[in-house]
């Protein structure tokens, strides 16, 4: 998030190609938790500041304190009250 808003006039801000490559890469990480692990995880508040810039800004998601396990085997759904960050949510 620190490199989005208010950046300060010393540092230059992420250009778009760089803005891209992080939501590309946080976009692969939430597909790993929901389609690959084993159980799926559902991550429940995905926003600016949970993700983490590691070297070569290579995004890393944090802040699993919301996180739920996904369903598993024949059971199609995971039930729960809303959590996150208030915010837009798509109907």
């Amino acid at each position: 998030e620190d490199h989005l808003h208010d950046v300060p006039p010393d540092r230059k801000p992420l250009d778009w190609n760089m803005r891209m490559k992080i939501a590309a890469g946080a976009a692969k990480g939430l597909e790993y938790l929901h389609d690959k692990a084993n159980p799926p995880v559902i991550y429940r508040d995905f926003k600016p500041s949970n993700i983490l810039l590691g070297e070569g800004y290579f995004p890393k998601l944090s802040d699993f304190g919301l996180a739920k396990l996904g369903p598993v085997g024949d059971k199609t759904h995971v039930s729960t009250r809303v959590m996150g960050t208030y915010g837009y949510c798509a109907p």
